[in-house]
């Protein structure tokens, strides 16, 4: 079991805790397939979390591109 805050795939979980270290809110919703959201609170932009997406290797890439546009620290 995976604790609360930690997504069970471990690609996504260090994309997200870099998202979380460039100042980038995690927000958990665990509604359907959803996991949670990243968010930019500058522009409110949003990034859909899965919790079992079908390559997590490549939702990782896709959810590091989503940060490389939100930098804004």
């Amino acid at each position: 079991m995976v604790s609360a805050g930690r997504h069970p795939k471990k690609d996504i979980a260090e994309a997200l805790r870099r998202a979380r270290d460039l100042g980038l809110r995690i927000d958990e919703i665990h509604r359907g397939h959803r996991w949670g959201q990243v968010v930019c609170d500058n522009c409110g932009d949003k990034f859909a979390i899965f919790s079992t997406p079908q390559d997590p290797g490549s939702h990782a890439k896709r959810l590091d591109g989503f940060v490389r546009g939100h930098d804004h620290a």
